[in-house]
């Protein structure tokens, strides 16, 4: 009984080490596809520091990241500029919102409100596009965007652009609004 033993413990053994699993295919064909994230973070807060201080922060519900698109998908975003002082300059709420890990531009969508205290004005929208290295704000050629100051002028329209370098904005088409002189 005991040379039969041995030998189906050394069979097994035999099988058992010369079995190999091969997961060439999956590392190196990216069989699991663009549209898989690499991670999904809940709760997200991501923090832009320069010289030591907070200049920009993101909060999200979710932020789903793929390094092969070089994108972060966010939901339910809020976002802060702040200033020197740690005051915060620039908010701002969407429903949805893509970062171009590359350029640094972002796309924002759903229920869209950014408030500037510096240019004491709000502008809400359903899809608004950031250009990070021309610091351009733009809505769709179609989609309807509205500024709104602080003095009560308000303006709407469709082909929207908004220049952060000189403080400029324009409209293409549709433009509607009251506009109160700021200078009296």
């Amino acid at each position: 009984m005991q040379p039969v033993k041995l030998l189906l413990l050394s069979i097994s053994i035999l099988v058992f080490f010369s079995c190999s699993m091969d997961y060439g295919d999956l590392r190196n064909n990216n069989t699991i596809g663009d549209d898989v994230p690499d991670s999904i973070i809940r709760d997200f807060l991501y923090t832009s520091v320069d010289n030591g201080n907070a200049v920009f922060r993101i909060y999200a519900a979710e932020s789903k990241n793929y390094s092969q698109k070089n994108e972060t998908q966010l939901k339910k975003v809020v976002f802060q500029e702040l200033n020197s002082k740690k005051e915060i300059i620039t908010q701002g709420t969407a429903e949805k919102g893509i970062i171009h890990t590359e350029s640094n531009d972002a796309e924002l969508s759903g229920s869209i409100i950014i408030y500037s205290a510096d240019n004491e004005a709000e502008i809400s929208s359903e899809y608004l596009y950031w250009k990070d290295s021309e610091k351009m704000l733009s809505g769709s050629e179609n989609g309807k965007v509205k500024v709104l100051k602080d003095s009560g002028t308000e303006i709407s329209g469709q082909g929207f652009t908004g220049d952060l370098k000189t403080k400029t904005f324009r409209f293409e088409k549709f433009v509607r609004g009251v506009y109160h002189n700021e200078d009296n």
